[in-house]
């Protein structure tokens, strides 16, 4: 006799029921997608760009504060830092083109350069670099009344003038400092509280935001920048820890 076949989902060839039926067989696939995905906003991007800032300042303090910067940290305003050359330059240490060459130190070379270079001091040309990034970027606070990334979506945030600030107090005597150094030395705690402020108003977002929290882990796994608009999945409704820390 010839069987009937079911009229359930069939599995695919490996054995995995499609996605969708899974969803379904759960209470619904409108439910699960609203589960299961997540649509950065234009506030998120801010908040995972100032979260960065801050992953900077709590593990390379110690270092800018000695006047040192590590081979390809970058600064907003300033560059990635090619610690051989002792420069900043707008494009990361060892970014590969599109035609196979590789950006070295300033220049693009046929083949990449060492995996690890160690930390160094910056050049007084470059210091004079973060010098000017510092100015631009108190001239830039007084024209918005303050505000700073973490509330506006764009500019310089007290974090990363705080970074600026730290690196170049550790290198005091290796260049003229100008009016955005100057300002900021009469009045250091300032920018630290401000930066503390924007410590407490991204772990303040993280913990109202799940999604955005695990949005953002996976971003980071994947090694791609959180944009506005990118819809992330990946099961964002469990409260596992994000990583995201307030700090001290």
């Amino acid at each position: 006799m010839k069987m009937k076949r079911s009229s359930s989902a069939s599995p695919r060839p490996n054995g995995i029921l499609r996605w969708s039926t899974l969803c379904v067989l759960a209470g619904g696939l409108a439910s699960c997608e609203k589960e299961d995905s997540y649509t950065f906003t234009e506030k998120d991007a801010a908040m995972a760009k100032l979260q960065s800032g801050i992953d900077k300042l709590d593990s390379q303090h110690a270092l800018l504060k000695s006047g040192e910067v590590a081979n390809n940290f970058h600064m907003d305003g300033v560059g990635y830092y090619h610690a051989e050359r002792r420069e900043f330059f707008p494009q990361p240490y060892n970014l590969r083109a599109n035609d196979g060459r590789y950006f070295v130190d300033g220049s693009w070379q046929a083949q990449p350069g060492p995996d690890f270079v160690p930390s160094s001091r910056p050049s007084p040309e470059s210091l004079k670099k973060v010098d000017a990034a510092l100015t631009e970027a108190r001239k830039e606070e007084e024209k918005s009344g303050g505000n700073t990334a973490s509330n506006s979506g764009g500019g310089f945030s007290g974090t990363n003038m705080l970074l600026m600030y730290m690196l170049l107090s550790g290198n005091r005597g290796l260049f003229s400092p100008g009016a955005g150094f100057q300002q900021t030395d009469r009045n250091p705690a300032d920018l630290n509280r401000r930066a503390m402020d924007e410590r407490r108003t991204a772990a303040g977002h993280a913990s109202a935001n799940p999604g955005y929290r695990r949005a953002v882990e996976q971003s980071r796994m994947q090694g791609t920048p959180v944009r506005p608009g990118q819809s992330v999945r990946g099961g964002f409704g469990s409260s596992r820890s994000s990583g995201f820390t307030s700090g001290s």
